[in-house]
């Protein structure tokens, strides 16, 4: 006998007796002021919401407990399997069947899904992309971690899950494709670029620039990430760009993007990725934006971007507009001129220093003075030398030895990947 007629008849009992007793209930009271009904009515429908919500939460429940068993159930099955895999002990170039003979699967069952419900494959799925994101890249061989995708039928289930499930489905599937280096259909990134949600845009975006050509970074040339640029794209292009450069591939024009955007947010991305990836040779075709604008992060930004990469040519345009800026753009204009050391500036950090009754510019300016150079260092000890008591408070820190360890300015921030990782491989 089937279990669908079974659980229908009791669908169909419990509903027709809970309206019955919920309309016997509410009729008990027809005659009854109007503010009574209300309340009937209103405990009634709070019965019905209980109800249904103690059913989600069981539902939630045994849900929970499923997945927990099938995620140990696989996890006994094939954890082994997928550890020996990551390692550095597995061979360089493993063959299908050798990869079924590790996972414990009889050679005459190849061809035939392994894993048969989309719940199995969503359990393997999750514990092989954990094991393989929480090691070094450098220690997997990659033709052996497909091969193994493959053969559980991991890619067909991603892309499946790419097309038809719901948002959050869509996203964790987009990103696992991506860390696998999974090809995904381009008619299923062209419908998901069209998303109504930016967060599947988004995603599907970086998905396409992972997967496509090598010189496929169009995205960062579009109106949607000019209007919707945040901190992930900063840290997803810092990846992309240090995976070209490891490749031995040409990093493209930051400053090019830079003027080509009108957000100040996607501006200063780029200005600040061009002294991350030492690209001095484009300081130049940041003249024009310093100048036009006035964001004062922007200005802040141009001016690290400049100091870091010793892009002296712009040290006179520093210097006139040194005085005209709000405070926390002065202190940026002035360890930039700090860093050029070329000796123009430090008249200019003189002025800074006289020129404000603010503490911390002062201070700023002093610490500059004090990293100049033996000029600005013999400069600084006039200063101290002829400072009126209520400044002396400003040089204790140079005589303190605890203090004076955090006086130093550092000299270039260039990206340097402390480890390799599985998004900077």
């Amino acid at each position: 006998m089937s279990s669908i007629p079974i659980i229908q008849y009791f669908y169909n009992l419990f509903l027709a007796y809970s309206t019955y007793y919920l309309t016997y209930g509410f009729n008990m009271f027809r005659d009854y002021p109007l503010e009574v009904q209300v309340s009937v009515l209103v405990s009634e429908l709070s019965i019905i919401l209980i109800v249904i919500m103690l059913i989600a939460l069981l539902y939630a429940a045994f849900s929970e407990r499923r997945n927990k068993k099938l995620l140990q159930r696989i996890r006994d099955r094939y954890s082994d399997g997928i550890e020996y895999l990551l390692s550095g002990d597995a061979p360089e170039h493993m063959s299908k069947e050798s990869v079924a003979e590790l996972f414990g699967i009889d050679r005459k069952e190849l061809g035939k899904p392994v894993l048969k419900s989309r719940r199995e494959k969503g359990a393997f799925t999750e514990i092989f992309y954990k094991s393989f994101i929480t090691r070094r890249s450098g220690h997997i061989k990659k033709e052996n971690l497909r091969t193994a995708l493959y053969l559980f039928g991991i890619p067909e289930f991603l892309e499946r899950e790419v097309s038809l499930r719901g948002m959050k489905h869509k996203v964790n599937a987009m990103n696992i494709m991506r860390i696998f280096k999974l090809p995904v259909s381009p008619w299923v990134l062209n419908k998901l670029l069209n998303s109504k949600y930016l967060r599947v845009q988004r995603t599907a975006m970086y998905v396409q620039i992972a997967l496509s050509s090598d010189s496929d970074l169009d995205y960062f040339e579009t109106d949607f990430f000019d209007k919707h640029c945040c901190i992930k794209d900063e840290i997803e292009l810092a990846y992309s760009l240090q995976r070209r450069r490891k490749a031995g591939l040409k990093l493209p024009n930051l400053a090019r993007w830079a003027n080509m955007q009108k957000n100040e947010q996607a501006q200063c991305l780029f200005v600040r990725l061009m002294r991350r990836f030492d690209e001095g040779v484009y300081c130049e075709q940041l003249r024009p934006l310093f100048s036009q604008t006035r964001k004062k992060k922007l200005i802040e930004e141009i001016s690290r971007t400049w100091g870091y990469l010793h892009y002296v040519d712009g040290e006179d345009l520093l210097i006139e507009t040194l005085l005209t800026q709000p405070d926390d753009t002065k202190v940026a204009i002035m360890h930039a001129l700090t860093r050029f050391a070329t000796g123009k500036g430090i008249d200019a950090l003189l002025e800074g220093y006289h020129n404000t009754t603010n503490p911390h510019v002062r201070f700023e300016a002093l610490r500059c003075l004090y990293n100049y150079g033996d000029e600005g260092r013999a400069l600084f000890r006039k200063l101290e030398q002829e400072a009126t008591e209520a400044d002396q408070r400003f040089f204790g820190f140079f005589n303190n030895p605890i203090t004076l360890e955090k006086i130093r300015l550092d000299r270039e921030q260039a990206y340097h990947p402390s480890v390799e990782t599985v998004l900077n491989d």
